[in-house]
């Protein structure tokens, strides 16, 4: 485990990067997401917004913590879920293909809003990432950091998640220990909870939620702790450093490179207003670092960290990243 650091150096950090603004990088925008999300949302009325995804709520499953997604050699999920080595669960893949709402790397563009449509944020909107060049039959291993529980909104009625995770070429799964506030398909409501993710187009598996209070430090990592054959066994945490609550689950992948790694995004849904977003304007991740050649985690350097602005939605709430092993995401 890494030194826990005090608010006050947080404080000093924050003061540091006001004063640098011209370090930022905005990345591209991509308004174009919200109206996508926003269309697929009025199209599919009884399905549900989780981390990344618009899908059915028949296909999102809540596992205990430490319960294992079996996956098949191709990348697919066997349905299956097994705690303790023993199968406790067998799911259906989902008949329809979730609709994405996190952003798409080959179709990052910039577009404006269209006339006449009210400003409203539903998507990835800002991210600090690393698409990490690796060798064949290469992974990151290990993705971790951590982060403060920003401030309550001011105003509630928003959906919000923070986190960090990594994802592979392919693009359609994404492992991530997620903080979220609001009420989601998942649970939650006027303040801030921790789970783990695996979102996958025609799986979605989550842990449970536990509930955490701003200025509590998270720690979050992804991370292989075995392999056998071309089976890497991954796991992925959400721990409050503050309290000892975590929330965690387990998987076994095969047939897939994890080369993106996401070292702090916010992601946000029915936001019509800034005020909905943390009020303290920031949300702040330190010490993220990227591993590789399991199993002995060598640290990747140097670092390829860059800033994304994915969809504002047209609001104006100083958007803004500052990459890195400290990331800073403003608002």
């Amino acid at each position: 485990m890494k030194t826990v650091v005090s608010m006050t150096r947080t404080i000093q950090h924050h003061v540091l990067f006001s004063l640098t603004m011209l370090l930022f990088t905005s990345g591209m925008l991509n308004a174009q997401g919200n109206s996508h999300a926003s269309q697929a949302a009025m199209e599919h009325p009884s399905w549900v917004q989780i981390p990344g995804e618009l899908i059915r709520p028949d296909c999102v499953h809540e596992i205990p913590n430490g319960a294992k997604v079996e996956m098949k050699k191709n990348g697919q999920a066997t349905g299956d879920v097994t705690l303790n080595g023993a199968v406790i669960a067998h799911y259906d893949a989902c008949p329809e293909a979730a609709v994405s709402t996190r952003h798409q790397q080959s179709t990052q563009r910039t577009t404006t809003k269209g006339q006449g449509q009210a400003p409203y944020v539903n998507g990835w909107v800002e991210a600090s990432q690393w698409d990490v060049s690796l060798g064949s039959g290469d992974n990151i291993d290990l993705m971790d950091g951590f982060w403060y529980v920003p401030s309550n909104p001011s105003k509630n009625g928003g959906l919000v998640y923070l986190f960090n995770g990594i994802e592979p070429t392919t693009e359609n799964w994404i492992l991530q220990p997620v903080l979220q506030y609001g009420v989601g398909y998942a649970g939650g409501g006027n303040y801030w909870a921790i789970a783990s993710w695996l979102v996958g187009p025609n799986y979605v598996f989550h842990s449970p939620l536990e509930t955490v209070n701003p200025g509590n430090l998270i720690f979050g990592y992804t991370e292989i702790t075995g392999q056998s054959g071309s089976t890497q066994d991954w796991r992925v945490e959400a721990y409050d450093e503050s309290t000892g609550a975590y929330s965690w689950i387990t998987v076994g992948f095969s047939g897939l490179q994890w080369n993106w790694a996401f070292s702090g995004v916010l992601e946000a849904y029915n936001i019509g207003s800034c005020s909905q977003l943390p009020s303290n304007g920031y949300a702040y991740f330190e010490d993220s670092s990227v591993y590789h050649g399991f199993p002995y985690y060598d640290y990747i350097s140097p670092q390829g960290w860059y800033g994304a602005i994915y969809s504002t939605g047209g609001l104006n709430c100083g958007f803004g990243v500052y990459a890195g092993n400290t990331t800073v995401l403003y608002f």
